[in-house]
Protein backbone atom coordinates (compact mmCIF):
# COMPACT_ATOMS: atom_id res chain seq x y z
CA UNK A 1 0.00 0.00 0.00
CA UNK A 2 1.64 3.22 -1.20
CA UNK A 3 0.38 6.35 0.55
CA UNK A 4 0.32 9.73 -1.20
CA UNK A 5 0.37 12.99 0.82
CA UNK A 6 -2.39 15.41 -0.16
CA UNK A 7 -1.56 18.89 1.14
CA UNK A 8 -3.33 22.21 0.77
CA UNK A 9 -2.44 25.47 2.51
CA UNK A 10 -4.50 28.39 3.75
CA UNK A 11 -2.38 31.53 4.00
CA UNK A 12 -3.61 34.65 5.80
CA UNK A 13 -1.74 37.90 5.22
CA UNK A 14 -2.39 41.24 6.91
CA UNK A 15 -2.50 44.18 4.51
CA UNK A 16 -0.59 47.29 5.57
CA UNK A 17 -3.27 49.82 4.65
CA UNK A 18 -3.44 53.02 6.70
CA UNK A 19 -6.80 52.18 8.26
CA UNK A 20 -8.68 49.01 9.17
CA UNK A 21 -11.02 47.03 6.95
CA UNK A 22 -14.39 48.46 7.93
CA UNK A 23 -13.58 51.58 9.97
CA UNK A 24 -11.17 54.50 10.08
CA UNK A 25 -9.14 53.30 13.07
CA UNK A 26 -5.37 53.22 12.37
CA UNK A 27 -4.03 49.90 11.11
CA UNK A 28 -1.18 49.41 13.58
CA UNK A 29 -1.75 46.14 15.46
CA UNK A 30 1.80 46.01 16.85
CA UNK A 31 1.63 49.22 18.86
CA UNK A 32 2.77 48.68 22.46
CA UNK A 33 -0.31 50.13 24.15
CA UNK A 34 -3.25 47.68 24.00
CA UNK A 35 -6.70 48.78 22.84
CA UNK A 36 -5.52 52.14 21.52
CA UNK A 37 -6.40 51.84 17.81
CA UNK A 38 -10.04 50.96 18.29
CA UNK A 39 -13.47 52.46 17.71
CA UNK A 40 -17.16 51.61 17.96
CA UNK A 41 -17.09 49.65 14.69
CA UNK A 42 -14.13 47.33 15.27
CA UNK A 43 -15.30 46.63 18.84
CA UNK A 44 -18.86 45.86 17.63
CA UNK A 45 -20.80 48.48 19.54
CA UNK A 46 -24.57 48.32 18.91
CA UNK A 47 -25.86 50.36 15.99
CA UNK A 48 -22.54 50.69 14.14
CA UNK A 49 -22.19 49.93 10.42
CA UNK A 50 -19.13 48.68 8.49
CA UNK A 51 -17.73 50.72 5.58
CA UNK A 52 -15.34 48.73 3.30
CA UNK A 53 -11.78 49.97 2.82
CA UNK A 54 -11.36 50.69 -0.91
CA UNK A 55 -7.58 50.36 -0.81
CA UNK A 56 -7.85 46.88 0.74
CA UNK A 57 -10.14 45.79 -2.12
CA UNK A 58 -7.72 47.21 -4.72
CA UNK A 59 -4.77 45.45 -3.12
CA UNK A 60 -6.67 42.15 -2.96
CA UNK A 61 -7.40 42.45 -6.69
CA UNK A 62 -3.68 43.08 -7.21
CA UNK A 63 -2.78 39.93 -5.25
CA UNK A 64 -5.35 37.90 -7.19
CA UNK A 65 -3.98 39.08 -10.54
CA UNK A 66 -0.38 38.44 -9.45
CA UNK A 67 -1.43 34.85 -8.68
CA UNK A 68 -3.07 34.45 -12.08
CA UNK A 69 -6.62 34.36 -10.69
CA UNK A 70 -9.77 35.28 -12.53
CA UNK A 71 -11.23 38.29 -10.73
CA UNK A 72 -14.97 37.90 -10.28
CA UNK A 73 -17.14 40.53 -11.91
CA UNK A 74 -19.33 40.65 -8.79
CA UNK A 75 -18.15 39.90 -5.27
CA UNK A 76 -19.73 40.21 -1.85
CA UNK A 77 -19.05 39.92 1.86
CA UNK A 78 -20.57 37.27 4.10
CA UNK A 79 -20.97 36.67 7.82
CA UNK A 80 -19.07 33.71 9.23
CA UNK A 81 -20.53 32.86 12.63
CA UNK A 82 -18.62 31.49 15.57
CA UNK A 83 -18.30 32.51 19.20
CA UNK A 84 -14.87 33.23 20.63
CA UNK A 85 -13.52 36.05 22.87
CA UNK A 86 -11.39 37.50 20.06
CA UNK A 87 -14.47 38.09 17.88
CA UNK A 88 -16.63 40.81 19.45
CA UNK A 89 -19.53 40.55 16.97
CA UNK A 90 -19.70 36.74 17.33
CA UNK A 91 -19.27 36.65 13.56
CA UNK A 92 -16.47 37.59 11.16
CA UNK A 93 -17.10 39.58 8.00
CA UNK A 94 -15.50 37.37 5.37
CA UNK A 95 -16.26 36.04 1.88
CA UNK A 96 -17.81 32.68 1.07
CA UNK A 97 -19.21 31.84 -2.38
CA UNK A 98 -18.22 35.00 -4.31
CA UNK A 99 -14.60 35.77 -3.42
CA UNK A 100 -12.61 38.45 -5.20
CA UNK A 101 -10.37 35.99 -7.10
CA UNK A 102 -10.48 32.31 -8.08
CA UNK A 103 -8.64 29.64 -10.08
CA UNK A 104 -5.08 30.93 -10.17
CA UNK A 105 -1.71 29.24 -9.93
CA UNK A 106 1.82 29.74 -8.73
CA UNK A 107 4.91 28.12 -10.20
CA UNK A 108 7.71 26.81 -7.99
CA UNK A 109 11.21 26.03 -9.26
CA UNK A 110 12.09 23.75 -6.39
CA UNK A 111 15.66 22.70 -7.15
CA UNK A 112 17.26 26.08 -7.80
CA UNK A 113 19.25 25.89 -4.58
CA UNK A 114 19.63 22.21 -3.74
CA UNK A 115 19.87 19.58 -6.45
CA UNK A 116 20.06 16.77 -3.91
CA UNK A 117 16.52 17.29 -2.60
CA UNK A 118 14.30 14.32 -3.38
CA UNK A 119 11.35 16.16 -4.85
CA UNK A 120 10.05 17.60 -8.09
CA UNK A 121 12.18 20.13 -9.93
CA UNK A 122 9.10 22.16 -10.82
CA UNK A 123 5.58 22.33 -9.42
CA UNK A 124 2.44 24.21 -10.41
CA UNK A 125 0.32 24.87 -7.32
CA UNK A 126 -3.27 25.81 -8.05
CA UNK A 127 -4.88 28.70 -6.18
CA UNK A 128 -8.48 27.88 -5.25
CA UNK A 129 -9.47 31.36 -4.12
CA UNK A 130 -8.30 34.74 -2.87
CA UNK A 131 -10.71 36.47 -0.53
CA UNK A 132 -10.78 39.45 1.81
CA UNK A 133 -11.93 39.53 5.43
CA UNK A 134 -11.30 41.22 8.77
CA UNK A 135 -8.78 40.01 11.33
CA UNK A 136 -9.72 39.09 14.89
CA UNK A 137 -8.51 40.58 18.17
CA UNK A 138 -5.45 39.18 19.91
CA UNK A 139 -5.63 37.12 23.09
CA UNK A 140 -2.86 37.63 25.64
CA UNK A 141 -2.60 34.86 28.20
CA UNK A 142 -1.33 36.43 31.43
CA UNK A 143 0.84 34.61 33.98
CA UNK A 144 -1.96 35.12 36.50
CA UNK A 145 -4.11 32.69 34.56
CA UNK A 146 -6.32 35.40 33.09
CA UNK A 147 -6.70 36.01 29.35
CA UNK A 148 -6.70 39.64 28.18
CA UNK A 149 -8.09 40.81 24.84
CA UNK A 150 -6.29 43.45 22.75
CA UNK A 151 -8.55 44.87 20.02
CA UNK A 152 -5.79 46.76 18.15
CA UNK A 153 -5.72 43.90 15.61
CA UNK A 154 -9.51 43.51 15.39
CA UNK A 155 -10.69 44.64 11.95
CA UNK A 156 -7.27 44.71 10.26
CA UNK A 157 -7.64 43.83 6.53
CA UNK A 158 -6.79 40.16 6.06
CA UNK A 159 -6.42 38.37 2.72
CA UNK A 160 -6.75 34.59 2.65
CA UNK A 161 -5.16 32.56 -0.14
CA UNK A 162 -6.39 28.98 -0.35
CA UNK A 163 -4.34 26.56 -2.44
CA UNK A 164 -5.50 23.49 -4.30
CA UNK A 165 -4.32 20.19 -2.73
CA UNK A 166 -1.33 20.09 -5.09
CA UNK A 167 1.53 20.20 -2.57
CA UNK A 168 3.38 16.93 -2.01
CA UNK A 169 5.78 17.52 0.89
CA UNK A 170 6.82 19.81 3.71
CA UNK A 171 9.66 21.13 1.54
CA UNK A 172 7.25 22.15 -1.22
CA UNK A 173 4.94 23.79 1.32
CA UNK A 174 7.81 25.85 2.70
CA UNK A 175 8.86 26.93 -0.82
CA UNK A 176 5.26 27.88 -1.63
CA UNK A 177 5.01 30.05 1.51
CA UNK A 178 8.35 31.72 0.80
CA UNK A 179 7.32 32.49 -2.78
CA UNK A 180 4.05 34.02 -1.59
CA UNK A 181 5.91 36.17 0.95
CA UNK A 182 8.17 37.49 -1.80
CA UNK A 183 5.15 38.29 -3.98
CA UNK A 184 3.42 40.21 -1.17
CA UNK A 185 6.59 42.23 -0.59
CA UNK A 186 7.14 42.91 -4.30
CA UNK A 187 3.56 44.17 -4.53
CA UNK A 188 4.19 46.31 -1.40
CA UNK A 189 0.89 45.22 0.16
CA UNK A 190 2.28 43.50 3.26
CA UNK A 191 5.58 42.89 5.04
CA UNK A 192 4.30 39.31 5.58
CA UNK A 193 6.54 38.63 8.58
CA UNK A 194 5.50 35.25 9.98
CA UNK A 195 7.11 35.82 13.37
CA UNK A 196 4.99 38.95 13.85
CA UNK A 197 1.82 37.22 12.69
CA UNK A 198 1.51 39.35 9.55
CA UNK A 199 1.48 36.09 7.57
CA UNK A 200 -0.06 32.92 9.01
CA UNK A 201 -0.21 29.44 7.60
CA UNK A 202 -2.66 26.61 8.17
CA UNK A 203 -1.98 23.26 6.53
CA UNK A 204 -4.55 20.62 5.55
CA UNK A 205 -2.96 17.20 5.30
CA UNK A 206 -4.27 13.75 4.48
CA UNK A 207 -2.76 10.50 3.20
CA UNK A 208 -4.54 8.53 0.52
CA UNK A 209 -3.81 5.22 -1.17
CA UNK A 210 -2.21 5.54 -4.60
CA UNK A 211 -4.67 4.86 -7.43
CA UNK A 212 -7.72 5.13 -5.14
CA UNK A 213 -8.39 8.86 -5.64
CA UNK A 214 -8.20 11.68 -8.16
CA UNK A 215 -8.03 15.47 -7.90
CA UNK A 216 -10.56 17.26 -10.10
CA UNK A 217 -10.84 21.07 -10.12
CA UNK A 218 -8.96 21.26 -6.83
CA UNK A 219 -11.17 18.68 -5.10
CA UNK A 220 -9.98 15.25 -3.93
CA UNK A 221 -12.46 12.55 -4.98
CA UNK A 222 -12.48 8.83 -4.26
CA UNK A 223 -12.42 6.26 -7.05
CA UNK A 224 -14.91 3.39 -6.78
CA UNK A 225 -15.84 2.36 -3.26
CA UNK A 226 -12.67 3.79 -1.67
CA UNK A 227 -13.35 5.93 1.39
CA UNK A 228 -11.10 8.97 1.70
CA UNK A 229 -9.09 9.33 4.89
CA UNK A 230 -10.08 12.49 6.82
CA UNK A 231 -7.89 15.56 6.50
CA UNK A 232 -6.18 17.16 9.49
CA UNK A 233 -5.77 20.94 9.73
CA UNK A 234 -2.61 22.12 11.50
CA UNK A 235 -2.56 25.62 13.05
CA UNK A 236 -0.11 27.68 15.17
CA UNK A 237 2.57 27.59 12.46
CA UNK A 238 4.70 30.72 12.84
CA UNK A 239 7.81 30.14 10.70
CA UNK A 240 8.82 28.61 7.39
CA UNK A 241 10.79 25.98 9.26
CA UNK A 242 7.68 25.08 11.29
CA UNK A 243 5.66 24.78 8.07
CA UNK A 244 8.02 22.11 6.79
CA UNK A 245 8.45 20.28 10.10
CA UNK A 246 4.76 20.21 11.05
CA UNK A 247 3.74 18.76 7.70
CA UNK A 248 6.51 16.16 7.74
CA UNK A 249 5.52 15.20 11.29
CA UNK A 250 1.85 14.84 10.37
CA UNK A 251 2.69 12.71 7.31
CA UNK A 252 4.73 10.41 9.54
CA UNK A 253 1.99 10.30 12.23
CA UNK A 254 -0.77 9.45 9.76
CA UNK A 255 1.42 6.86 8.02
CA UNK A 256 1.98 5.06 11.31
CA UNK A 257 -1.77 5.05 12.08
CA UNK A 258 -2.70 3.64 8.67
CA UNK A 259 0.11 1.08 8.73
CA UNK A 260 -1.34 -0.28 11.98
CA UNK A 261 -4.84 -0.41 10.50
CA UNK A 262 -6.11 2.58 12.46
CA UNK A 263 -8.07 5.70 11.49
CA UNK A 264 -8.83 9.20 12.81
CA UNK A 265 -11.52 11.85 12.77
CA UNK A 266 -11.30 15.11 10.85
CA UNK A 267 -9.70 17.42 13.38
CA UNK A 268 -7.70 20.58 14.03
CA UNK A 269 -4.26 20.11 15.54
CA UNK A 270 -1.68 22.67 16.63
CA UNK A 271 2.05 22.69 16.07
CA UNK A 272 3.94 22.56 19.38
CA UNK A 273 7.45 23.88 18.80
CA UNK A 274 8.68 22.61 22.16
CA UNK A 275 7.45 19.08 21.54
CA UNK A 276 8.33 19.28 17.83
CA UNK A 277 4.99 17.68 17.02
CA UNK A 278 1.30 18.32 16.46
CA UNK A 279 -1.25 18.14 19.29
CA UNK A 280 -5.04 17.80 19.23
CA UNK A 281 -7.04 21.03 19.60
CA UNK A 282 -10.60 20.28 18.49
CA UNK A 283 -12.62 18.35 15.97
CA UNK A 284 -12.93 20.24 12.72
CA UNK A 285 -15.93 22.41 11.91
CA UNK A 286 -17.57 22.34 8.48
CA UNK A 287 -18.89 25.25 6.41
CA UNK A 288 -22.39 24.46 7.69
CA UNK A 289 -21.22 25.04 11.26
CA UNK A 290 -20.33 28.65 10.41
CA UNK A 291 -23.88 29.43 9.13
CA UNK A 292 -22.64 31.69 6.32
CA UNK A 293 -25.07 34.22 4.91
CA UNK A 294 -24.60 37.47 2.92
CA UNK A 295 -23.52 40.51 4.95
CA UNK A 296 -26.72 42.64 4.93
CA UNK A 297 -24.92 45.93 5.69
CA UNK A 298 -22.58 45.80 2.67
CA UNK A 299 -24.01 45.48 -0.86
CA UNK A 300 -22.32 43.33 -3.54
CA UNK A 301 -19.51 45.18 -5.36
CA UNK A 302 -17.53 45.09 -8.61
CA UNK A 303 -13.84 44.51 -7.77
CA UNK A 304 -12.48 45.40 -11.21
CA UNK A 305 -14.43 48.65 -11.38
CA UNK A 306 -13.18 49.64 -7.93
CA UNK A 307 -9.57 48.69 -8.71
CA UNK A 308 -9.40 50.10 -12.25
CA UNK A 309 -6.36 49.20 -14.36
CA UNK A 310 -3.63 47.55 -12.29
CA UNK A 311 -0.04 47.45 -13.47
CA UNK A 312 1.86 44.62 -11.82
CA UNK A 313 5.60 44.92 -11.17
CA UNK A 314 8.05 42.27 -12.36
CA UNK A 315 7.35 39.42 -9.95
CA UNK A 316 10.02 37.35 -8.12
CA UNK A 317 9.98 34.31 -10.44
CA UNK A 318 10.17 36.48 -13.57
CA UNK A 319 13.03 38.53 -12.13
CA UNK A 320 14.85 35.39 -10.94
CA UNK A 321 14.75 33.83 -14.41
CA UNK A 322 15.82 37.11 -16.02
CA UNK A 323 18.80 37.42 -13.67
CA UNK A 324 19.86 33.94 -14.75
CA UNK A 325 19.20 34.30 -18.49
CA UNK A 326 20.13 37.95 -19.08
CA UNK A 327 23.00 38.44 -16.65
CA UNK A 328 24.21 34.84 -16.40
CA UNK A 329 23.95 34.45 -12.62
CA UNK A 330 23.68 30.91 -11.31
CA UNK A 331 20.18 29.91 -10.21
CA UNK A 332 21.38 29.94 -6.59
CA UNK A 333 22.75 33.49 -6.84
CA UNK A 334 19.70 34.66 -8.82
CA UNK A 335 17.42 33.33 -6.07
CA UNK A 336 19.33 35.09 -3.29
CA UNK A 337 19.56 38.37 -5.21
CA UNK A 338 15.84 38.52 -6.02
CA UNK A 339 14.42 37.20 -2.73
CA UNK A 340 14.33 40.84 -1.55
CA UNK A 341 13.29 43.50 -4.05
CA UNK A 342 15.74 45.97 -2.49
CA UNK A 343 18.61 43.54 -3.12
CA UNK A 344 17.37 43.06 -6.68
CA UNK A 345 17.41 46.83 -7.29
CA UNK A 346 20.88 47.15 -5.74
CA UNK A 347 22.16 44.36 -7.99
CA UNK A 348 20.79 45.87 -11.19
CA UNK A 349 22.20 49.30 -10.36
CA UNK A 350 25.53 47.72 -9.45
CA UNK A 351 25.72 45.81 -12.77
CA UNK A 352 24.97 48.96 -14.73
CA UNK A 353 27.75 50.81 -12.90
CA UNK A 354 30.09 47.81 -13.29
CA UNK A 355 29.63 48.04 -17.05
CA UNK A 356 30.80 51.66 -16.93
CA UNK A 357 33.74 50.91 -14.63
CA UNK A 358 35.02 48.09 -16.83
CA UNK A 359 35.10 50.45 -19.78
CA UNK A 360 36.95 53.10 -17.79
CA UNK A 361 39.88 50.86 -16.73
CA UNK A 362 42.65 50.17 -19.28
CA UNK A 363 42.89 46.52 -18.23
CA UNK A 364 39.21 45.84 -18.89
CA UNK A 365 38.01 48.49 -21.32
CA UNK A 366 37.06 45.87 -23.92
CA UNK A 367 34.89 43.94 -21.40
CA UNK A 368 31.15 43.77 -21.83
CA UNK A 369 28.75 42.31 -19.29
CA UNK A 370 25.48 42.69 -21.15
CA UNK A 371 26.39 40.65 -24.19
CA UNK A 372 28.57 37.62 -23.56
CA UNK A 373 29.40 37.26 -27.27
CA UNK A 374 31.61 40.37 -27.17
CA UNK A 375 33.79 39.39 -24.21
CA UNK A 376 37.43 39.60 -25.19
CA UNK A 377 39.34 40.21 -21.96
CA UNK A 378 38.15 37.28 -19.83
CA UNK A 379 35.27 34.80 -20.09
CA UNK A 380 31.88 36.34 -19.35
CA UNK A 381 31.12 33.67 -16.75
CA UNK A 382 34.27 34.56 -14.81
CA UNK A 383 33.01 38.11 -14.38
CA UNK A 384 29.47 37.03 -13.50
CA UNK A 385 30.77 34.45 -11.02
CA UNK A 386 32.98 37.12 -9.41
CA UNK A 387 30.13 39.66 -9.16
CA UNK A 388 27.67 37.05 -7.86
CA UNK A 389 30.13 35.75 -5.28
CA UNK A 390 30.98 39.17 -3.94
CA UNK A 391 27.31 40.12 -3.71
CA UNK A 392 25.92 36.94 -2.15
CA UNK A 393 28.90 35.78 -0.10
CA UNK A 394 31.19 38.68 0.75
CA UNK A 395 28.73 41.60 0.94
CA UNK A 396 25.71 39.72 2.28
CA UNK A 397 27.90 37.85 4.75
CA UNK A 398 29.62 40.99 6.06
CA UNK A 399 26.26 42.79 6.36
CA UNK A 400 24.74 39.88 8.28
CA UNK A 401 27.66 39.89 10.75
CA UNK A 402 27.06 43.58 11.39
CA UNK A 403 23.23 43.39 11.32
CA UNK A 404 23.06 45.84 8.40
CA UNK A 405 19.85 45.74 6.37
CA UNK A 406 20.03 46.42 2.63
CA UNK A 407 17.61 49.33 3.10
CA UNK A 408 20.11 51.21 5.28
CA UNK A 409 23.29 50.15 3.49
CA UNK A 410 25.66 53.13 3.09
CA UNK A 411 27.71 51.47 0.33
CA UNK A 412 26.32 52.72 -2.96
CA UNK A 413 25.95 50.36 -5.95
CA UNK A 414 28.43 52.54 -7.86
CA UNK A 415 31.20 52.11 -5.29
CA UNK A 416 30.59 48.39 -4.87
CA UNK A 417 30.79 48.05 -8.65
CA UNK A 418 34.09 49.93 -8.55
CA UNK A 419 35.44 47.47 -6.00
CA UNK A 420 34.43 44.46 -8.14
CA UNK A 421 35.99 46.13 -11.20
CA UNK A 422 39.27 46.65 -9.32
CA UNK A 423 39.33 42.96 -8.40
CA UNK A 424 38.47 41.87 -11.95
CA UNK A 425 41.16 44.14 -13.40
CA UNK A 426 43.75 42.66 -11.04
CA UNK A 427 44.43 45.93 -9.25
CA UNK A 428 43.59 44.48 -5.84
CA UNK A 429 43.52 40.89 -4.65
CA UNK A 430 40.64 39.25 -2.79
CA UNK A 431 42.27 39.53 0.64
CA UNK A 432 42.80 43.26 0.45
CA UNK A 433 39.49 43.81 -1.31
CA UNK A 434 37.76 42.31 1.74
CA UNK A 435 39.67 44.76 3.97
CA UNK A 436 38.42 47.60 1.76
CA UNK A 437 34.85 46.28 1.95
CA UNK A 438 34.98 46.12 5.75
CA UNK A 439 36.16 49.73 5.93
CA UNK A 440 33.41 50.77 3.53
CA UNK A 441 30.80 49.06 5.71
CA UNK A 442 32.10 50.19 9.10
CA UNK A 443 32.84 53.81 8.22
CA UNK A 444 29.15 54.71 8.30
CA UNK A 445 29.62 56.90 5.21
CA UNK A 446 29.96 56.21 1.51
CA UNK A 447 33.65 55.64 0.67
CA UNK A 448 35.58 55.42 -2.59
CA UNK A 449 37.35 52.01 -2.88
CA UNK A 450 40.11 53.29 -5.17
CA UNK A 451 40.95 56.03 -2.68
CA UNK A 452 41.02 53.47 0.15
CA UNK A 453 43.22 51.12 -1.87
CA UNK A 454 45.78 53.85 -2.55
CA UNK A 455 45.62 55.39 0.92
CA UNK A 456 46.08 52.05 2.73
CA UNK A 457 48.52 50.57 0.22
CA UNK A 458 46.17 47.71 -0.58
CA UNK A 459 46.88 47.72 -4.30
CA UNK A 460 48.12 44.48 -5.80
CA UNK A 461 51.87 44.29 -6.44
CA UNK A 462 52.68 42.80 -9.84
CA UNK A 463 56.24 44.13 -10.13
CA UNK A 464 58.47 41.12 -10.76
CA UNK A 465 61.46 42.75 -9.08
CA UNK A 466 59.62 43.53 -5.83
CA UNK A 467 57.91 40.14 -5.63
CA UNK A 468 61.15 38.38 -6.63
CA UNK A 469 62.98 39.85 -3.64
CA UNK A 470 60.27 38.53 -1.30
CA UNK A 471 60.36 35.12 -3.00
CA UNK A 472 64.12 34.89 -2.36
CA UNK A 473 63.53 35.56 1.36
CA UNK A 474 60.77 32.93 1.53
CA UNK A 475 62.96 30.31 -0.15
CA UNK A 476 65.84 30.99 2.27
CA UNK A 477 63.51 30.79 5.28
CA UNK A 478 61.84 27.50 4.26
CA UNK A 479 64.56 25.10 2.98
CA UNK A 480 62.75 21.93 4.12
CA UNK A 481 59.56 22.81 2.25
CA UNK A 482 61.58 23.75 -0.85
CA UNK A 483 63.39 20.39 -0.76
CA UNK A 484 60.11 18.48 -0.35
CA UNK A 485 58.55 20.38 -3.26
CA UNK A 486 61.54 19.56 -5.48
CA UNK A 487 61.11 15.91 -4.45
CA UNK A 488 57.58 15.94 -5.89
CA UNK A 489 55.33 17.18 -3.05
CA UNK A 490 53.35 19.52 -5.32
CA UNK A 491 50.83 20.86 -2.71
CA UNK A 492 53.67 22.68 -0.93
CA UNK A 493 53.65 25.32 -3.64
CA UNK A 494 50.47 26.66 -2.02
CA UNK A 495 52.27 26.94 1.31
CA UNK A 496 55.13 28.87 -0.27
CA UNK A 497 52.75 31.20 -2.12
CA UNK A 498 51.00 31.77 1.20
CA UNK A 499 54.33 32.78 2.78
CA UNK A 500 54.86 35.33 0.00
CA UNK A 501 51.33 36.69 0.51
CA UNK A 502 51.91 36.91 4.27
CA UNK A 503 55.18 38.77 3.80
CA UNK A 504 53.52 41.28 1.47
CA UNK A 505 50.41 41.59 3.66
CA UNK A 506 48.30 40.12 0.88
CA UNK A 507 49.41 42.62 -1.76
CA UNK A 508 51.46 40.38 -4.06
CA UNK A 509 49.87 39.02 -7.22
CA UNK A 510 49.59 35.31 -6.32
CA UNK A 511 49.97 34.21 -9.93
CA UNK A 512 53.20 36.17 -10.33
CA UNK A 513 54.40 34.85 -6.97
CA UNK A 514 53.77 31.22 -7.96
CA UNK A 515 55.45 31.67 -11.34
CA UNK A 516 58.57 33.15 -9.73
CA UNK A 517 58.64 30.45 -7.02
CA UNK A 518 58.58 27.69 -9.61
CA UNK A 519 61.27 29.36 -11.72
CA UNK A 520 63.60 30.02 -8.79
CA UNK A 521 63.12 26.54 -7.25
CA UNK A 522 63.81 24.84 -10.57
CA UNK A 523 67.07 26.79 -10.76
CA UNK A 524 68.21 25.52 -7.34
CA UNK A 525 70.76 22.68 -7.83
Amino acid sequence: MKLIPIIGLEIHVELKTKSKMFCSSPNDPFIDQPNLNICEVCTAQPGTLPVPNKEAIVWTVKIAEALGCAVNEVSKFDRKHYFYPDLPKAYQISQYDQPIGEHGKIELLLNLLNKEKNHRDRAIIGITRVHLEEDTAKLNHATTGNTLVDFNRAGVPLVEIVSDPDIQSGTEAKSYCQELQMIFRYLNVSDADMEKGQMRCEANISLQEEGKFEIMNGVVKEIGDYKLNPKVEVKNINSFRAVEKSIDFEIKRQTEILTKGGSWQQETRGWDDNKQGTVHQRFKETAADYRYFPEPDIPPFHPLKIAGEIKLPELPLEKRLRFHEEFGFSYADAFLLTADKHWASFTEEMLSELHEWLHSLPETKTCEIKNSKNISCKPHQELVRLAGGWLTSKLMGAMKERAIDIRILKVKPENFAELVALIFAGRVNSTNAQKILVEMLESGVDMDPTHLMEEKGYGQISDVGKIGAVVDEVLRANPNQVAQFKAGKEPLIKFLVGMVMKATEGSADPQVAEKLLREKISAIP
